[in-house]
């Protein structure tokens, strides 16, 4: 027998043609075959062909049972004790040995060469397959691989839906170009949620590393309720078993547990068969997803060992050549609703995930808004301003009511919601929810209408106080001045401001008003000089003022009427 590593499984006894087990007798049996051969020979030496009769019976050579008839233990008619030597048992300081040497056969030599042991290489292998723990020997062979591959465990399954959630991310073996602005591909991230007693997966991608917000937004997302095929999911699971990878520990992720009062049940430390259910949806999203995507790294080589779908080295990939960021996200979800519906579970009854979920009665407790806001995304202290419109993010833009034109804001949303997302202020205080403009529910929508209405009402309000306000201005001013009286000629004196107040709340008036001005009296236009007036200036220059007759003296104050020429007779 040549040394190994492993234990070749002894062959199941054969059964010959009469019917006889071959198998090792024990010391019972051996005084039961003397007892018979004695009683056939009537308490004289027995005959060979009864010996031989025996002997086939049995599986063993007549020489064998000659052996047994001569030995002193088998003479008497009560049954002997086993044997005083003890059988060879292996302890763990010959597994230590083994452990060492890594070779069965050589470990047996070592020790036998050391007088540690004086059994026989058969039984030395016979002891380690029959009589010691499996899991020990693969301990000592394969580590601690070995160790927890080959011993039993206490099995639980959660006895109704939304009781346990498994939560495991990994990194997808394929390539991804998340968009335009990149440079460079990237090996995206997914968040693996999976319900204890259906199964059922959601799955939530990520472009860059994993942290604690993502895994708690992950989490509130599969908790708050939505509409899943047809069938309504989500709810707040009783615990939450995962692994202890940095972030599942970070301040927001246990805070977020802790403050809608999930439980944590964190595995140990590389035992990743205690999240087993997590780890085999991973699996299983890794064989349909990864393997049969564009830019997969692990399915198949080239001669040169490079991958023979995509270029080995990021530089060299091309944008054409793996799926862009929404296109990945399509196939990552229709592969999970491929899972979800299409593979029937043997422990589910033949049912498939889903319809294992909708056929449990058990209660669901949908997430609040106020509680799935606490461990939602945050955008950190970026802002983003409402334009007309709304609010501006990843391609979508999002209205709500009270949102206000030009005002900042900050938000909060759901990694893989994108019909709405929490508005909060610059104070970190919760605004409203804005929704997409196409996906906005009626009860939404009508109250962004009624808003809207609203405005539009009180802009009218406004616009009809201040035209009426204008009106009662030029009224009051217009009769204060005396419209349509006669105007004094003779200087003026400023008016009185007049008290145009309507009310307590009306500013009291710091300036008078200034007088009105007199209206403008036109020029007395000159006669044109004429040869009877040039010479009667003459004259009057010669002999003085007597000649002025009673309708031209200078004391006279009502200047003389020009003469009309147009009514004379033309000659």
């Amino acid at each position: 027998m040549t040394g190994s590593r492993t234990l070749k499984r002894r062959e199941p006894a054969t059964v010959t043609d009469d019917n006889t087990a071959l198998k090792r007798l024990s010391m019972s049996d051996k005084h039961a075959v003397v007892q018979q051969v004695r009683r056939l020979g009537a308490g004289q030496r027995a005959l060979g062909s009864h010996v031989k009769v025996v002997a086939g019976r049995h599986g063993i050579s007549p020489k064998t049972v000659y052996r047994w008839m001569n030995d002193p233990r088998f003479a008497t008619d009560t049954t002997p004790s086993p044997s005083t030597r003890g059988r060879f048992e292996v302890t763990t300081n010959h597994l230590a040995v083994l452990a060492h040497e890594q070779c069965i056969y050589t470990a047996w030599l070592t020790m036998h060469e050391a007088g540690l042991i004086d059994c026989s290489y058969r039984t030395f292998t016979r002891a380690l397959q029959e009589r010691t723990d499996p899991a020990l020997v693969a301990a000592a062979l394969h580590g601690f691989k070995g160790l927890v591959n080959n011993r039993l465990y206490l099995k639980w399954n959660p006895p109704h839906r939304c009781h346990t959630h498994h939560v495991d991310h990994t990194e997808f073996d394929l390539w991804v170009w998340p968009s335009h602005k990149h440079r460079s591909p990237v090996r995206p991230h997914v968040t693996v949620i999976v319900d204890g007693y259906s199964s059922l997966i959601h799955a939530v991608p990520w472009v860059g590393d994993i942290n604690g917000d993502m895994v708690a937004a992950a989490l509130a997302d599969a908790a708050v309720e939505h509409d899943y095929m047809g069938t309504p999911v989500g709810g707040q699971p009783e615990q939450v078993v995962l692994d202890n990878a940095a972030a599942h520990f970070g301040p927001s992720m246990r805070d977020g547990i802790e403050r809608v009062g999930w439980i944590p049940a964190p595995t140990a430390s590389y035992s990743s068969w205690q999240n087993g259910k997590a780890e085999r949806s991973i699996g299983l999203l890794n064989e349909r997803l990864s393997n049969r995507a564009p830019g997969a790294t692990k399915s198949g080589t080239t001669r040169t060992g490079a991958p023979r779908n995509v270029a080995k080295l990021p530089k060299d990939v091309q944008p054409g050549d793996v799926w862009g960021w929404k296109a990945f996200q399509h196939a990552l979800q229709e592969t999970v609703d491929e899972i979800n519906t299409s593979i029937p579970v043997r422990r589910l009854g033949g049912l498939t995930r889903l319809q294992a979920y909708a056929a449990d009665t058990t209660e669901r407790r949908p997430m609040k808004d106020s509680e799935a806001r606490i461990a939602m995304m945050t955008s950190g202290h970026i802002t983003y301003t409402a334009s007309k419109n709304g609010i501006h993010f990843q391609g979508v833009d999002y209205v709500g009511s009270k949102l206000q034109f030009g005002k900042k804001y900050l938000i909060r949303y759901l990694p893989t919601q994108r019909e709405f997302i929490e508005v909060m202020d610059l104070h970190d205080e919760h605004v409203q929810r804005a929704y997409d403009p196409h996906r906005m529910p009626k009860k939404v929508s009508d109250a962004f209408h009624t808003e809207r209405a609203r405005q539009e009402r009180d802009a009218q309000a406004i616009e009809f106080g201040v035209q009426a306000h204008r009106r009662h201005l030029a009224a009051v001013d217009n009769a204060n001045v005396g419209y349509g009286e006669d105007t004094d000629p003779g200087p003026t004196k400023a008016v009185d401001s007049v008290d145009r107040s309507h009310g307590d709340r009306a500013v009291p008036k710091t300036s008078r008003r200034k007088a009105a001005k007199l209206p403008r009296i036109p020029a007395t236009p000159q006669p044109k000089d004429t040869v009877t007036s040039s010479a009667r200036s003459r004259l009057e220059r010669a002999y003085g003022q007597g000649l002025n007759g009673p309708t031209a003296t200078a004391d006279n104050d009502t200047p003389p009427t020009p003469t009309d020429h147009s009514k004379e007779p033309q000659r």
